[in-house]
C-alpha cells in the first residue's frame, strides 16, 4: 500500500539490520539463564501483566528472553541439540526474508507480531480478571505469563517463506524431501487443529495459547495485506510470461539462458527454478532459487 511505502521512506533508516541475529542471541541468553538459574525467568522476566501493572515494567521487553532450554524437560543435552537446530532454521529463514523484503518490512513483520502478543496478553488478562475477580489477579498473571513465548511468531516466518519459495525442498527428519508449500499447508492445518483443541479445554491458559496462535497468523495476514509490494501479482504474471518466452527461445537455440553457478542447473532441465544475479558478488554470477541466498559471495582478490 502507498501509505506503507511512505512510512518506509521516512522510517526505513531506523530498521535494525540482521534482526534475527540479535533475536538468536536473545534466545541463547534466555536459555542460559534458564539453565543456570531455573525459575528466574518466571519470577522476574516473563510477561506477567499483574507484575507489570505493579511497577515491573521491564517485563514488556524481558519476556523476549524466554528459556527454550531448561533442566528436567526431557534432558538438557537433547534439548540443546534441537534448540540449536531450531535457531539455525529461524536465523536462515529470517535472513532470507530480510534480503527479499528489505530491513524495514521484515522489522515491521516481526515487531508487529510482538505487538500483537502484548495486546492479546494485556487484553485477555483484563477479561479473565473481570470474570474471576481481582483477588485472583496474581495467579492469573502468573498463569498467563507461563504460556507466552515467540515460537508461534517464529513459525509464522516459515509460513511467509513457504509463500515466497513454495518449491524449496526441506528434509523432514533429515530424510524425507518435502516442498515448502506442503509444509506450509501442514502448518496451517496443525494451527487450526490446535486452535480447536485449546478452545475446548475450558482453561484460561489454553485460551492464551490459542490467542498466541491467532496473533501469529494475524500478523502474517496483516503484513501481506498492508506491506506487500504494490502490483506484485501483475509483476509475477509478467515475470512468468517472460520466463516462458525465454524458455522457448533457449530451447529453439538449443542452449540454456540461465545457469546456476553452484549446482549447474538451468531453466531447461529445472523449469521450476528461478534464477537471479547476486548483487553482492563481484562479477556476473547467477544462482538458482535454492542457492541465491546460501552461497558464499565471490570477492576479487
Amino acid at each position: 500500500m502507498k501509505w506503507f511505502n511512505k512510512v518506509e521512506r521516512k522510517l526505513g533508516r531506523y530498521a535494525i539490520p540482521n534482526l534475527m541475529r540479535y533475536m538468536v542471541i536473545v534466545s541463547i541468553i534466555g536459555s542460559v539463564i534458564g539453565l543456570v538459574v531455573p525459575g528466574f525467568y518466571e519470577m522476574y522476566l516473563s510477561l506477567n501483566v499483574y507484575a507489570i501493572l505493579h511497577g515491573q515494567v521491564w517485563r514488556i521487553v524481558t519476556f523476549l528472553f524466554y528459556p527454550y532450554v531448561s533442566i528436567g524437560s526431557g534432558g538438557a543435552l537433547i534439548n540443546m541439540i534441537f534448540f540449536g537446530i531450531m535457531l539455525y532454521v529461524y536465523y536462515w529463514i529470517g535472513n532470507m526474508l530480510e534480503q527479499i523484503w528489505g530491513r524495514f518490512r521484515f522489522n515491521a513483520f516481526y515487531f508487529t507480531g510482538i505487538l500483537l502478543i502484548l495486546i492479546m496478553t494485556f487484553g485477555y488478562y483484563f477479561v479473565v480478571c473481570h470474570a474471576n475477580g481481582q483477588a485472583l489477579a496474581p495467579q492469573i498473571g502468573f498463569g498467563l505469563a507461563n504460556q507466552i513465548d515467540l515460537s508461534d511468531l517464529n513459525l509464522s516466518m516459515f509460513l511467509a517463506f513457504a509463500f515466497l519459495f513454495p518449491d524449496t525442498v526441506f528434509r523432514l527428519y533429515f530424510l524425507i524431501p518435502i516442498k515448502a508449500k506442503w509444509l506450509g499447508y501442514i502448518y496451517i492445518l496443525l494451527n487450526v487443529v490446535e486452535i480447536v483443541q485449546y478452545a475446548q479445554t475450558g482453561d484460561y491458559r489454553g485460551y492464551m495459547r490459542m490467542l498466541l496462535i491467532v496473533a501469529a497468523l494475524l500478523d502474517f495476514v496483516i503484513f501481506y495485506a498492508i506491506a506487500r509490494e504494490p502490483h506484485l501479482g501483475m509483476r509475477m504474471k509478467q515475470a512468468k510470461k517472460r520466463r516462458v518466452i525465454y524458455k522457448n527461445t533457449a530451447q529453439q537455440a538449443g542452449q540454456p539462458r540461465h545457469k546456476c553457478a553452484i549446482c549447474g542447473r538451468t531453466e531447461i532441465d529445472s523449469p521450476q527454478l528461478e534464477f537471479r544475479y547476486c548483487s553482492k558478488c563481484e562479477g556476473s554470477y547467477e544462482y538458482c532459487s535454492d542457492h541465491l541466498f546460501t552461497h558464499e559471495h565471490v570477492k576479487r582478490s
